[in-house]
């Protein structure tokens, strides 16, 4: 199972009759991070809306493989219970519970996929749109070591346009959002507003750039894992 990494994955239309109904349906928090000695962690469901919901709670392995996010059904991490249902204005506690050692020396990752279900619409029929939360999970190492990502970037000129690649040889994600190029005049413009995705240990990623950006003597700009400020990039000289 292939899927493009996002905090909220699709929203899907289920039928149409003219008129439109909207989920209730939140998460949060929207990620978790387990230390070496946590067994569990909590995700609550909130219905906002005037319907009941229910949902499914699954759990799949994270990899990035060939620049692409895989994701494959784990029982490392055990979610209960896995489904559940929410009546207005009430909410759910479920727990993410580890389900496997923690790793030795490099962050695992994870998302819990969280699927609204569709409801009968003979009885309010209607345009009703139903959701698919994805949350990143990360189980730290045993090791001791800070939990860090050692991100270096190349620019890449690919068939489909200009492009940047990020490698992370660190033990920890990076998540990427406000990529900006600064030139030489220290002209600096964002290319990649809000969230760019995310670069696990031992993984690189490639994203598209828009055309026509000018990468002569730049230095790349990002904010990672949500701080406030911009990390620099360290740039390869040969990333063509």
């Amino acid at each position: 199972m292939r899927v493009r990494g996002a905090v909220l994955l699709a929203v899907w239309a289920l039928c149409v009759h003219g008129t439109a109904m909207a989920s209730g349906l939140q998460v949060s928090p929207i990620g978790l991070q387990l230390a070496p000695d946590a067994q569990a962690d909590a995700l609550w469901l909130t219905n906002t809306g005037s319907d009941i919901i229910h949902a499914q709670v699954r759990v799949f392995r994270w990899t990035q493989v060939d620049g692409k996010d895989v994701l494959e059904p784990s029982r490392d991490i055990i979610v209960s219970p896995p489904m559940i249902t929410v009546a207005p204005g009430e909410r759910q506690l479920v727990r993410v519970i580890r389900g496997a050692d923690a790793p030795a020396d490099t962050e695992a990752s994870y998302r819990v996929l969280v699927d609204e279900l569709p409801v009968d619409q003979d009885s309010k029929p209607g345009l009703r749109f139903v959701l698919r939360y994805s949350i990143p999970v990360f189980l730290s190492p045993t090791d001791g070591r800070a939990v860090v990502a050692n991100l270096r970037a190349q620019w890449v000129d690919s068939p489909e346009g200009p492009a940047v690649r990020v490698i992370n040889t660190g033990n920890g994600h990076a998540q990427l959002a406000d990529l900006a190029i600064a030139g030489p005049n220290n002209r600096h413009t964002t290319v990649l507003p809000g969230l760019v995705g995310y670069t696990l240990p031992g993984s690189t990623m490639t994203w598209r750039l828009p055309e026509g950006t000018r990468r002569a003597g730049a230095t790349l700009r990002v904010r990672i894992n949500g701080d406030a400020s911009e990390s620099t990039l360290a740039m390869d000289a040969d990333g063509r």
